[in-house]
């Protein structure tokens, strides 16, 4: 079952079953929705602050970036 845990500033946290999930918009010039998975720590952490947040979800992008993936594209299906 998924629940909405957090929902501010365009960043929203989900927890399915054991599993925590951000959705945010990378797009710059239009709306661009990413779900990416996150740990229970970066959960708390994006929750605490804008500047966690916003950490987290840098460290997102670069873990895509070298793994291959574009960050900026929508992984929503």
């Amino acid at each position: 079952m998924r629940t909405k845990i957090f929902d501010q500033n365009g960043i929203k946290i989900y927890k399915e079953n054991k599993h925590y999930y951000v959705r945010y918009d990378v797009g710059a010039h239009q709306i661009v929705i990413r779900k990416d998975e996150i740990t229970e720590e970066e959960a708390s952490k994006m929750m605490s602050s804008m500047e966690q947040a916003t950490q987290v979800l840098f460290r997102i992008q670069k873990t895509l970036e070298k793994n291959g993936e574009n960050p900026y594209i929508s992984n929503i299906r």
